[in-house]
């Protein structure tokens, strides 16, 4: 009993700690990262480690800063899995119809203000990238759209995933999915048509079929985000023990997905209810997984914590041998809710960092209502073949993990057998799998 009654007072002792660095939003913090437009820069082949971390942290993304000065629950420690390994920067063009596209069709979408919600709408998008050189005005409204649907993304990709849930323990509790992604309108993937006949007016749809543990076994989340920026996701759950699927309310967007620490508007928010505002245009270190290990489960090793061992200081950190990281250019946005979204929204800023190349977007941080740091997301990929050419497309992952900072949560997990449209198996491809009514097939 009293060693039990210790472990609770060291658990509360532990938040009481981890709350006390809650840091306040601080623009200062994001200016303060190295313009993409200064000499300065990292040699490839240097190694940032725990003892000289300081004299680069400014080409670090701020959570992976906080997680190096030490005194919070997730941190960095002296260890040879926690080194930067710092390699050439390497080219990742987009496939060439994406590049045809965007040349054909640049200029033809215009940003308009939309009085209903707040922020900005658009008009006239075809296919590729909408804004690729992204200027004043609205710069920043401009490449929230690229990241939003502006990146390379097949008709349909899938792949299957292990979990690892964290607790503020360091507990383990491992969870498998299998993860569909489809693109249904404005497609730049030949020989699929721009707009997929059946796509219901929806540009995108996500299908996540829980694997594992046995007892949420078929419990799978679907995701249908509309054309219309102004119009919200459409969430979906199908329960296998009610044999039937429910539409969840709009406001399930700060809710959690599958039991993990991804909240659903952590992946599908709608543009067209923020309010972006420019931060800069900075020259950042971003991981990406050695290709010869990238979307296998051999990749699993090259995380900390993916082996299930509990107890990891900072549970999904990218192991050297595995990650190599590259100055990148990135662009920083701060999207911030309208009035329309309501108090009751969960973040009060959001800080994009979106790469410039591929608009993917490697890094979100999240502050919640009261401007404390709170969630953050981070995706890591891996170059693929596609069309026989070498790329990243960014709706696939080699690994992508949510992080509650003040509840001292993780999910991190690896993506493994990926496959991208004819190689994806026959099942995922037929007409209706990414509707409410084609849930019901998960238990066939």
């Amino acid at each position: 009993m009293k060693r039990s009654l210790s472990c609770v007072l060291a658990a509360a002792l532990l938040t009481l700690t981890t709350a006390a660095f809650a840091q306040q939003f601080d623009l200062n913090v994001y200016n303060q990262m190295i313009d993409a437009s200064s000499p300065q820069t990292i040699p490839p082949g240097t190694k940032i480690t725990l003892q000289n971390w300081s004299k680069y942290k400014n080409f670090l993304p701020y959570f992976i800063q906080l997680g190096f000065q030490g005194g919070r629950h997730f941190h960095v420690i002296d260890s040879p899995e926690y080194v930067i390994e710092v390699g050439p920067t390497v080219d990742y063009p987009q496939p060439k119809a994406m590049l045809q596209n965007t040349e054909k069709y640049a200029g033809q979408t215009r940003l308009v203000p939309d009085p209903a919600t707040g922020g900005f709408s658009w008009t006239g998008y075809q296919a590729g990238t909408p804004f690729p050189n992204p200027t004043e005005p609205n710069k920043a409204a401009k490449i929230m759209y690229n990241t939003w649907a502006g990146f390379f993304a097949p008709f349909a990709l899938h792949e299957f995933s292990h979990n690892w849930e964290t607790d503020s323990f360091g507990n383990v509790q491992p969870e498998d999915t299998d993860d569909a992604f489809y693109r249904l309108m404005h497609l730049s993937d030949p020989p699929y048509p721009m707009n997929l006949p059946d796509a219901g007016g929806n540009i995108i749809a996500n299908r996540f079929i829980q694997i594992t543990p046995e007892q949420a076994k078929y419990t799978t989340a679907l995701e249908l985000y509309p054309e219309d920026p102004s119009r919200l996701t459409e969430e979906y759950v199908f329960l296998p023990s009610l044999r039937r699927s429910l539409r969840l309310s709009t406001s399930s967007r700060c809710t959690p997905i599958l039991g993990t620490d991804y909240l659903a508007d952590d992946t599908d928010w709608k543009p067209a209810f923020f309010k972006p505002e420019f931060v800069g245009e900075k020259k950042l270190l971003v991981p990406f997984m050695d290709e010869k290990v990238a979307y296998t489960e051999a990749s699993q090793k090259g995380y900390v914590g993916g082996d299930y061992k509990t107890g990891a200081a900072f549970p999904g950190w990218p192991k050297p041998g595995y990650n190599t990281w590259q100055l990148r250019k990135v662009y920083l946005i701060n999207l911030k809710p309208t009035e329309v979204l309501g108090r009751g929204y969960c973040y009060s800023q959001r800080i994009f960092y979106v790469d410039a190349q591929t608009w993917n977007q490697p890094y979100l941080e999240n502050y919640d209502r009261s401007g404390k740091i709170y969630h953050i997301t981070w995706l890591i990929l891996g170059p693929v073949m596609y069309q026989g050419q070498r790329t990243v497309q960014p709706r696939s992952f080699g690994f992508s993990m949510a992080m509650d900072l003040q509840n001292n949560h993780a999910s991190p997990d690896i993506g493994y057998a990926l496959t991208v449209d004819d190689q994806v198996p026959g099942e995922y491809r037929e007409a209706g799998v990414y509707t409410p009514s084609g849930l019901d097939r998960v238990m066939k």
